[in-house]
Parts: C-alpha cells; sequence; structure tokens
C-alpha cells in the first residue's frame, strides 16, 4: 500500500483500494476498489462516496474540530478532537483497513454516504439470506425512499468495481437510508412522463446513507473493511487465464442487484423481481455458481425467498403468474400482460432443483399451476400455444385490458408468439424432468404429451420459406411477422427445436445479414432483429422504434447468450469466441452499469451499431450474456441448452 501525504489530505493506494482522509476533520473523502487488482485508474477516479459527504465518524460531525494528528506512521493515523473522541486508521494489506472509534456515541459510530450514480450498490447480509425483507423504519424526511437494517457482516457490491466486505465488533449492526435526489425528477420521457416514470429518476442522483450502530455501550468500536475478489464461476476451458476473460470477471456479478423494496433481484435496485420478466435468466446464471463464497449463498437464498412470493403472492386462480397481481383486488380480471414471466417462474422454479431440490419440491404445486395455465391456452389443439392478443398490430383491441409484453415489449407478438412458445417448451420440458426425477411419472406425461405436439408442429408454424428463418409471430388474421430475429433462430437451436445442420444455415444468413447492415464486430452485442420492423408492428415512439435504436435493430447482451450459445452449439467456435471477446472487452474497458441511467435513451444497456446508448432504463439482464462461457464455450450440461442435434 502507498502512502500520499498532502498537507490537507493522507491518501492509500493499492491495485485493490484507493482510499483519501480529510485531516481537518477525520472524514473519508474519497473511496475506489477494484476487486480484480489490475493495472487501471478506475477505482483511482470514480469516487463511490457522495462528494461533500463521504464518511465520517458520528463524533466527528458537528462537535469539537481536530484537536490534532497525534501520530501517522505510513500505515496509520490518529485523530482525536477537544472532546477526547478518537479516531484510528490501520492499513492491514493491500485490500484491507481498520477503521476504529472511541468515545463514540452508540446510535452514531460511522456514517457513510454512497454516490447512486456511480455505482448503485446492492447491500447484502446474512440477515437478509435468512429472513423476510427488513421491516421498513419511519423516516421524517420525504426524500428517503428506505430504510432498512442488517446485521454485519455486510458485503457492498458496487458493479463495475466490485465487493467491499465490512466487519466489526459484536453488537454492531447498520441502518441504511435509501435517498432520492430533492433536484431531480422524472426519467424525461417527454410526453409519456407521467404516473410510474416521474418517481424513477429521483433515485440516480441520490444516496445510500448507512450508519453504523451498536446494541451496547462499548466505548470502542473496531469495523474492518476488505476488498473481496471478484466473484464468478471458476471458467470451465484452457485459456481461463487470458485477459480476454476479465470482461467476464468483472461483470458477472452484475446480474445480481437488490431492489430495497422487497429485497429480491429485478433489473436494478429500483425494480423489483416478483414474478419479473428475469426470474427465469437469474436462475440460469445462478445454476453456475459453486464453491462457498457467503456472497453466493446469499444471492440464492435471496432468490428461493424471491421465487416462493412470486408464487404465493403473484399467481392468480386460473396460474397466470403476474407481478400485477400483488396489487390487485378481489374480483379483478386476470391482466396477461408480461405474460412471460409465468413459463420464466416455472423455469426459474426447476432450475432451483439444481441446488436445493427440497425447496424446489415446496415450489413444485404453484409451478404446476403455472403449468396448466400454460396448458389451456393451445386453443386450437395444434400443440403450439396461443396468447390472448391478436398480434395483428401494435395497438389492437385485446380481450383483457392490456396490450402484450413479452421480453421484446417494443413489439406487438400475439397469437402465436414464437419467443412466448420457446420459454412454454422450456418450462413444461424442464418440470417433466423434475417430476421423473422425484418419480412422479405420472403428473409428468401429460407435459410431455404437450410437447410431442409442440414438436411436430413447431417447424410447419414458424419457419418461413421466404426469408429461411422463423418467424417471430403469427397473427390472428393469419398473418407472418417475420424481421428475421436472431432470437427466433437461436433459441430453437439451443431448445433442440431446430436441427444443427439447418440452424447452422440459419445463423450463417443472419450474420450476412447483419455484416450487410454494418453491425460490423457486434463489440455491443447483438441486435433482436436485423431488418426494420413495420411500423404497425412497433410502438409509436420514435426514440424506441426508429430502425437501429432500442430493441428495433439496436444491440445488448441479454441476447448475446442465445446467439452465441447457438454459435457453439452449430460448430462456430471460431466465429462466436470472436464475436464474444470483442463483447467482453467492451465491458472490460467501458462503463456498462454506471446507474440507473439519468435522463431518457442514455441507458448503454441497448446501443446502436455506432456504439450511441438507447436504452431507457438499466437493465441487469444485459448480463445473461455472459452465461454462454459456460453453456457455449464451456460446453458444461445446462437445462437452457438440449443435448440433441
Amino acid at each position: 500500500m502507498t502512502v500520499n501525504d498532502h498537507e490537507k489530505y493522507t491518501a492509500f493506494g493499492s491495485d485493490f483500494i484507493s482510499i483519501t482522509f480529510e485531516k481537518s476533520s477525520s472524514r473519508l473523502a474519497f473511496l475506489g476498489i477494484e476487486s480484480g487488482g489490475r493495472d487501471r485508474d478506475k477505482h483511482a477516479t470514480y469516487n463511490l462516496l457522495k462528494p461533500s459527504f463521504g464518511a465520517i465518524g458520528g463524533a466527528f460531525k458537528k462537535s469539537a474540530p481536530i484537536k490534532e494528528l497525534i501520530k501517522k506512521t505510513d500505515s496509520s493515523l490518529h485523530f482525536e478532537n477537544e472532546l477526547g473522541a478518537c479516531s484510528d486508521i490501520d492499513i492491514i494489506d493491500d485490500r484491507s483497513f481498520y477503521w476504529s472509534f472511541k468515545n463514540a456515541p452508540k446510535n452514531d459510530i460511522l456514517n457513510i454516504s454512497f454516490c447512486i450514480k456511480t455505482a448503485p450498490l446492492s447491500v447484502w447480509s446474512s440477515s437478509v439470506a435468512k429472513m423476510n425483507a427488513p421491516k421498513h423504519l419511519k423516516s421524517s424526511n420525504p426524500l428517503v425512499m428506505y430504510k432498512c437494517r442488517y446485521e454485519l457482516p455486510i458485503i457492498l457490491h458496487f458493479p463495475d468495481f466490485g465487493r467491499l466486505k465490512i466487519e466489526a465488533d459484536d453488537g454492531v449492526f447498520c441502518e441504511e437510508e435509501l435517498c432520492r435526489s430533492s433536484e431531480f425528477s422524472g426519467l424525461g420521457l417527454g410526453y409519456l412522463n407521467y404516473e410510474y416514470h416521474n418517481d424513477l429518476n429521483a433515485i440516480h442522483y441520490g444516496s445510500s446513507n448507512i450508519k453504523f450502530k451498536s446494541k451496547n455501550e462499548a466505548p470502542s468500536v473496531k469495523l474492518k473493511f476488505t476488498v473481496l475478489d471478484e466473484l464468478y464461476p471458476p471458467l470451465p476451458f484452457e485459456d481461463n487465464d487470458c485477459h480476454a476473460w476479465d470482461g467476464l470477471r468483472r461483470t458477472f456479478m452484475n446480474s445480481f442487484s437488490l431492489n430495497r423494496e422487497r429485497f429480491d433481484m429485478g433489473d436494478n435496485i429500483m425494480l423489483h423481481g416478483t414474478a419479473h420478466l428475469c426470474v427465469s435468466l437469474k436462475s440460469d446464471i445462478l445454476q453456475v455458481m459453486n464453491g462457498d463464497d457467503e456472497h453466493f449463498k446469499m444471492a440464492r437464498k435471496v432468490f428461493e425467498r424471491q421465487m416462493y412470493e412470486s408464487f404465493t403472492l403473484a399467481q392468480a386462480d386460473d396460474g397466470e403468474v403476474n407481478f400485477q397481481y400483488c396489487h390487485k383486488k378481489k374480483g379483478d380480471e386476470p391482466m396477461c400482460e408480461f405474460i412471460d414471466s409465468t413459463p420464466g417462474s416455472i423455469i426459474a422454479a426447476a432450475g432451483i432443483s439444481h441446488w436445493n431440490l427440497p425447496f424446489a419440491k415446496k415450489l413444485l404445486p404453484y409451478a404446476m399451476k403455472a403449468a396448466d395455465f400454460i396448458l389451456s391456452l393451445d386453443t386450437d389443439d395444434d400443440g403450439i400455444f396461443e396468447v390472448p392478443f391478436s398480434g395483428d398490430y401494435m395497438d389492437a383491441p385485446i380481450e383483457k385490458g392490456a396490450r402484450q409484453r413479452n421480453w421484446w415489449d417494443n413489439f406487438a407478438f400475439g397469437h402465436k408468439d414464437i419467443y412466448f412458445n420457446y420459454l412454454c417448451h422450456r418450462a413444461l420440458r424442464e418440470l417433466s424432468q423434475l417430476l421423473i426425477k422425484i418419480h412422479r411419472y405420472e403428473d409428468a406425461k401429460k407435459y410431455k404429451a404437450q410437447l410431442e405436439k409442440f414438436d411436430k408442429s413447431f417447424f410447419k408454424t414458424f419457419y418461413n420459406p421466404k426469408t429461411k428463418v422463423m418467424a417471430g409471430w403469427i397473427s390472428r388474421d393469419g398473418s407472418i411477422h417475420d424481421y428475421m430475429f436472431t432470437f427466433a433462430v437461436s433459441m430453437g437451436i439451443n431448445e433442440g427445436l431446430i436441427p444443427v445442420r439447418e440452424g447452422k444455415k440459419m445463423i450463417k444468413l443472419l450474420l450476412n445479414k447483419m455484416a450487410e447492415q454494418g453491425y460490423g464486430d457486434l463489440k455491443f452485442g447483438i441486435p433482436g432483429n436485423v431488418v426494420p420492423v413495420a411500423q404497425r408492428d412497433t410502438i409509436d415512439w420514435p426514440c424506441m422504434s426508429d430502425w437501429g435504436r432500442y430493441e428495433n435493430g439496436g444491440l445488448c447482451g441479454m441476447n448475446g447468450f442465445h446467439f452465441l450459445t447457438a454459435m457453439y452449439k452449430v460448430g462456430m467456435e471460431k466465429e462466436a469466441d470472436k464475436i464474444f471477446k470483442a463483447i467482453l472487452n467492451t465491458y472490460e474497458k467501458e462503463f456498462t452499469h454506471s446507474g440507473l441511467m439519468p435522463g431518457y435513451v442514455q441507458s448503454i444497456d441497448w446501443r446502436t451499431k455506432e456504439g450511441v446508448a438507447c436504452g431507457y432504463n438499466y437493465l441487469a439482464d444485459n448480463y445473461y450474456f455472459l452465461l454462454a462461457a459456460y453453456t457455449g464455450k464451456g460446453k458444461i450440461k445446462h437445462p437452457a441448452v438440449v443435448n440433441r442435434s
């Protein structure tokens, strides 16, 4: 650890941590961490603390001034104010230090104010993993969104930077206030900036304020700060030491950020994950986690509770799973809006069985009820599921009062929707496999019978001889809606519905079309569609619907999982490696999750082919593509990929 002593500040720094203390107040003014310990300047440039607030002991905030800095070595500082309160900093090694306090107020030992804009941290604690979400304590400050209590030790996860563990003496705990900014509100969505959207931007420039307290009257408290290693499963291939994979090492854990309202995992810290579209993605990534890291274990425990709440709080009588049922009044009609969450919840529940079979069994009755709802959607008995949306055009009248939204919610997917059908096929496949695993053969029969019908009808239903790829959806009027959707091919290959030989031809056709459209090296991700979607089939909102922006030809990481894994599966490893490493290089060198993006279409989870941001609110789903390192290149066995030709 190097030390840089200045007239007003003392700074310590290593490849893992940068800390700067203000001599006149004992305040920690700068904190930067780098869990990878790599030679980069991010952790020495970007402050994780809120400017002008930082971190300071409670006894030093507004009391007597610093008496003197009576001790300083190359590895320690000692502050004492005129009332006898003491603060000591002792460097342990290149990634950890102690911060001790004497004569500190019991209820105000240390205050840390983190900057949400730089890195929207998630606070992980064993109390969250083992119990329900901490109670929201009352606050007189209207800017405080949530106030939560944690038992120590805690692990702070900062996307793009890494993990910081804070431990303390027995009896010390902490409370967090997640605060809005009084100066900003709304996402800036133009004429659609109303209701819920007006609440979102306030947190972008807000702060996460953590206060450490003691249950006892102990006059002395010692806190230990340690930068932990990057959190990712071992890379299952020979070049695991190659720096080309640093983007995976640094960002793998960025898939998991905690929402403070429910303490579950949605797209980001503002969106909860109860019955969310992302639940199957989270489950898929959690399945490759292994080892004894306490953070791994916490993430799985949080996800298990999240799925239990998804079924118990958000499942209708007919079996549909929808997050809006959490707010549904008795007697309301079924919503059928984010319909992906029904098969997604089944996939997630089955996924849990790979690390906690007893808990998966607990979820099984709910998952089977959801599966029966899916079976009811095969209204013409051809094996393919018909969603209750016409798909004729974006604003088509729909029976249940809401428009269709699968993950690709920019488009008018409806009736025979290939994306939804892929999810349903996988959900029924995994559910039947789980039932067979626990010897419930009769229960598995009806789902296997549906799968057999599906397999016979799939190709003739969705294959479009004009484009020689699979169509996105067939609307109720019989029209084929085909915009050369990359996932319509790659998900079919990974699900085992498109034979490898035919799939390879389709992948090559799509890659050639991307090259023709000028997508280059695909370093920002994979586009969902490679030809423009007609206006009638997409939302009427130019900054979202114009060709090349957002879902209409924009590039994202989430879709990269399906496409890269399919490329590996059809034997295009060299080509897949080139694209994969290009995306990883982007993630390593640029911020990919620098916070909930302030302002509309400034979110870099979506990019134009030139690299311009065109997303509307950062999605942690973007990191799903990293899983392809395991399912594709590493060829590990995973239920997301069917091992058949």
